[in-house]
């Protein structure tokens, strides 16, 4: 209220267009640069060694006669995670190459596959 009438008198003046727009731009700018200034954390790379182990006995107990190719993705989730895999045939004869999903549960620190399947 004091400010008003201080205003009306001629006792306060009021700050220009450019300097109100000049500071708004400068708290902008600051805002900007402390946000580009977060230190970002890259999530932690599982090792798919584990899993890999867990896929290749699955394979091999089901004499399903496939082999790794490439691991695409592994989503871990306490004692249970899903692998995703391009597989291709053991011996490369037929030039066979898939897309599995594999479901696996860990026991005792052992990785090991419930199921599979084909994408």
């Amino acid at each position: 209220m004091t400010r008003l009438w201080l205003l009306r008198r001629g006792g306060l003046k009021s700050p220009s267009r450019s300097i109100i727009a000049s500071l708004t731009a400068l708290a902008v700018g600051i805002a900007l640069c402390c946000a580009g200034c977060r230190e970002k954390t890259a999530p932690k790379p599982v090792d798919s060694q584990p899993f890999e182990a867990a896929i290749v006995d699955y394979l091999h107990n089901n004499s399903y006669g496939m082999k790794i190719a490439s691991v695409q993705s592994i989503d871990q989730n306490g004692n249970t995670a899903t692998a995703v895999c391009k597989m291709q045939e053991a011996e490369g004869t037929y030039g066979l190459n898939v897309t599995w999903q594999f479901a696996l549960h860990r026991i005792d620190g052992q990785w090991h596959v419930d199921s599979y399947t084909a994408k």
